[in-house]
């Protein structure tokens, strides 16, 4: 009976002396499992979700522009930099765009240019964020349109609101601040000109340096709901402003879409239509592909809250290309 009795109490300090010495002859093994391990799975994880992402919005685009070529873009390894960067995918999206009923409602791209800037994916961001030409379509067809049979323009309404949106959400209710230097300061830009000696006592403390000037840049944006008249102009402001701030990221053949809008709503008069800082420019490789370059564009007002984006654009456009080619 002792004998018996003991035979259990045996066996389980082997098991447990077995488990011990398992568990302490492979500290390199359970430290991967537990720790190191965690965040590489978890990162490829991620990247593969991104991958995932991209190659889906790629075949859906493929899909609704009904242009299976497009769907070879999601077989790279990095398919949303690759639809940035591919002048088909640029030209198809381009053409569908303006073809007269685009911008509706019901309009499969412009749900799928909404969708696509709202993801997660910095890049597929971008890619919504390079269709800004967009509004160029839009603004041309709200003057264009007639009182009495205005057309739907509720999908360009909503891409450029989701733009609108996430701007709202990046400012957090504050103003944009501009820093005005003191020109009777010197810089490495300008010298003063001399003040006129002041008449002041030996014993007349000396005055502190004057601080540079803040003046509101745009002030706090407001959540909006929906494209007001009354809004319109900012809406498409803070989404100009969105685009330069990601500029660098464009492909080139966005960012002369948007010029060329730019100088279409000028009007035809205008002598920037066709001239670039008095460059002798081939009109046609410019223009010839350009949805706006149309002599039936309408001349379009630009806002003075609009001003603001489009220069600084323009200027970015002929810092990064001064050749104009």
């Amino acid at each position: 009976m002792p004998t018996a009795a003991g035979s259990p109490s045996s066996s389980t300090t082997v098991t447990t002396t077995s488990t011990a010495v398992d568990v302490t002859e492979n500290p390199v093994s359970n430290r991967n499992e537990g720790g190191g391990g965690a965040p590489a799975a978890s990162a490829t994880q991620s990247w593969w979700e991104s991958i995932s992402r991209a190659r889906s919005r790629i075949l859906s685009l493929a899909s609704v522009l009904s242009s299976p070529d497009l769907a070879s873009l999601a077989d790279s390894d990095r398919p949303a930099r690759s639809l940035l960067d591919s002048p088909v995918a640029y030209a198809a999206l381009s053409t569908a765009l303006s073809a007269p009923s685009s911008g509706s409602g019901d309009d499969a791209l412009c749900h799928w240019l909404y969708d696509t800037f709202q993801s997660s994916d910095p890049d597929l961001r971008l890619v919504g964020l390079s269709f800004l030409l967009l509004a160029g379509h839009y603004l041309s067809g709200v003057v264009s349109s007639s009182a009495a049979n205005p057309p739907s323009l509720a999908g360009f309404e909503a891409v450029l609101l989701a733009l609108y949106a996430a701007e709202v959400k990046a400012r957090a209710g504050k103003p944009v601040l501009v820093s005005v230097p003191d020109l009777s300061l010197p810089s490495l830009y300008h010298t003063p000109r001399p003040s006129a000696p002041s008449r002041q006592p030996p014993s007349a403390a000396a005055a502190p340096p004057p601080r540079p000037s803040v003046g509101i840049l745009s002030p706090p944006l407001e959540p909006q709901i929906a494209v007001k008249s009354t809004k319109r102009a900012c809406i498409v402001a803070v989404a100009l402003d969105s685009y330069y701030k990601k500029i660098s990221f464009m492909p080139s053949r966005s960012k002369i879409d948007l010029c060329e809008f730019v100088a279409a709503w000028a009007g035809q008069d205008c002598p920037c239509r066709f001239e670039l800082d008095d460059d002798d420019l081939n009109r046609s490789s410019l223009c010839s592909s350009s949805p706006s370059s149309s002599s039936s564009s309408p001349q379009v007002r630009i806002f003075f809250e609009d001003n603001g984006g489009i220069w600084r654009c323009r200027g970015d456009e002929e810092i990064s290309d001064p050749g104009g080619s």
